[in-house]
């Protein structure tokens, strides 16, 4: 694998001018992953069974490992070991999982978590594919991240975490690792650019997104009220959806036939243009004529 050029929206002069940006992009993913780890062995080998804290530090970080797909680097062979490295750190989270509910004889989230590993090593597959592999078929990333999204991440994450930390801390509840606050945050990253998305497949997968996060998110507040055990299994089984749909929008962004051109959307700006133009001087010309008929009327009175 050889040096290439930058696959990203950032320009070579932005990257080398914000090199804290590329050098925050590329550990926060890490930082995820390593939560993920510490929150899955903190619960299942901790002594305090109900402290309320599982999960949390994940959670929060969580969204930072959906958005390793545009960390800014030029090099195929670093994207290719830094995805490689984010996999490994994922299974090896889920492994605990597996390996702690088998223990325990729980069967669904036994099966849960397992679901959960071939849909993770799928995509990291199909990601590694598009970013190493892809350059040459012309697939590069079309929604990349900039310093004003994380920014933005941040902010939004303050907010969301005032409604879910008392349920954290709930000690009567077992929140673990969830997703759907990862979710909130990148349903709207993503619509940011609808309006660039051609035909309909990735309209389509982004409102379906939208509405399984919804129903996980309803489910889980429901089960939370009335601690029935079926909500909470629609509310889980609503987000590994949810994921699987995430996924798809990260992988489908990166074939430019999903998008509109540049030079599709500058001619259709002009045929706006000239569409409201010509409608405008059709009005004026209808209303210079009614005002000489009307001033024509008149004369022939007089």
């Amino acid at each position: 694998m050889r040096r290439s050029g930058s696959d990203e929206s950032l320009s070579s002069k932005d990257r080398a001018d914000d090199r804290f940006f590329v050098l925050t992009t590329g550990i926060l993913p890490f930082l995820a992953q390593a939560a993920y780890i510490f929150d899955v062995f903190y619960y299942h080998t901790s002594d305090q069974v109900n402290t309320g804290y599982e999960g949390l530090l994940s959670s929060i970080l969580s969204v930072f490992v959906y958005l390793q797909y545009c960390a800014p680097f030029r090099s195929r062979y670093v994207r290719f070991f830094y995805h490689l490295s984010l996999w490994i750190l994922s299974e090896v989270g889920t492994l605990g999982h597996i390996i702690s509910y088998s223990r325990k004889n729980d069967i669904f989230h036994v099966v849960l978590y397992a679901i959960w590993g071939v849909v993770d090593s799928i995509y990291f597959a199909c990601l590694i594919y598009c970013r190493v592999f892809g350059k040459s078929r012309g697939l590069h990333i079309h929604i990349a991240m900039k310093q004003e999204h994380l920014f933005h991440f941040i902010s939004r994450l303050e907010v969301i975490l005032a409604i879910f930390i008392p349920v954290f801390f709930d000690t009567r509840l077992v929140t673990l690792t969830r997703d759907n606050i990862a979710f909130y945050i990148l349903f709207d990253f993503f619509a940011e650019s609808y309006h660039r998305f051609n035909g309909v497949r990735m309209k389509a997968v982004l409102y379906v997104f939208v509405i399984t996060v919804t129903a996980s998110v309803a489910t889980e507040w429901i089960h939370i009220t009335r601690r029935e055990k079926p909500y909470e299994i629609a509310s889980l089984v609503c987000e590994i959806i949810a994921a699987c749909l995430c996924y798809a929008l990260i992988v489908m962004q990166f074939f430019p036939s999903n998008f509109i051109t540049k030079k599709a959307r500058r001619n259709r700006r002009l045929r706006t243009v000239l569409s409201t133009n010509t409608q405008c001087t059709t009005s004026d010309y209808l209303s210079d004529r009614e005002s000489t008929i009307t001033g024509s009327e008149n004369i022939a009175r007089f």
